[in-house]
């Protein structure tokens, strides 16, 4: 019998691949009070995928996660995960390269959405997320609407994902500005806030007085449930 065995492509960037794990780690229920889920991690060099965003060079960001995906299949890895909800800009291209299944973390948020009766979705992520249509196009495949933050809005959250977030800062200023921006979202017509960067569970959780769907924890519980 073949032992699920899961496969992130991580290091995009560490610190949302060390809470991949951690989640994990947490959530899985084994035979034993020792049992922890069978994982693979393959780490790319962030700093290189940093560099091919800033060119929009997408083409050859899948080409390195392709080759990720391969590496961890080989491996034996059962079922795969991108640990980034922009280097979903490349899914398409990931899944169709390997024979195990590939979980989409955007199938993961929508169906988090529709269990809570939600309809519209607060989209908080990288500037490359928000401005581009391949997560709101995904989310609207299961019926749900997005709204996305102002422009200024999404330059404040760039900054604070790349200039602190993925470099291990957490600030109580940024904290309080994803909140604010939440908030606007909601007043404007939101029923669930998406945290659509695997690093904003750094500043807000999924204990809020409104309904928030944590992408990175929405991801690892559908890949959890995949492999029992």
């Amino acid at each position: 019998m073949t032992v699920p065995r899961i496969g992130l492509i991580g290091g995009l960037s560490w610190e949302s691949t060390a809470s991949y794990y951690q989640y994990l780690n947490e959530s899985f229920v084994g035979s034993t009070p020792w049992s922890q889920p069978e994982l693979l991690i393959d780490s790319l060099d962030f700093g290189r995928i940093v560099q091919l965003q800033h060119l929009a060079q997408w083409e050859t960001t899948g080409e390195i996660l392709v080759e990720a995906a391969r590496r961890l299949e080989h491996a034996g890895a059962t079922v795969l995960a991108i640990a980034a909800n922009t280097m979903h800009i490349n899914y398409d291209v990931v899944a169709s390269a390997v024979a195990v299944p590939v979980l989409d973390v955007r199938d993961a948020v929508a169906n988090e959405v529709l269990s809570l009766h939600g309809r519209t979705l607060a989209l908080l992520g990288t500037r490359y997320l928000i401005e581009n249509d391949f997560y709101t196009e995904r989310l609207a495949k299961f019926g749900v609407a997005s709204l996305r933050p102002t422009a200024d809005q999404v330059e404040r959250l760039q900054s604070i994902i790349f200039d602190e977030l993925t470099k291990g800062v957490i600030l109580a200023e940024s904290r309080e500005f994803l909140r604010e921006v939440a908030t606007s979202l909601l007043k404007r017509g939101a029923d669930v806030v998406g945290l659509c960067c695997t690093e904003f569970g750094l500043l807000m959780d999924e204990d809020e007085p409104f309904a928030v769907i944590d992408s990175t924890r929405a991801h690892v519980r559908a890949l959890l449930e995949a492999t029992r």
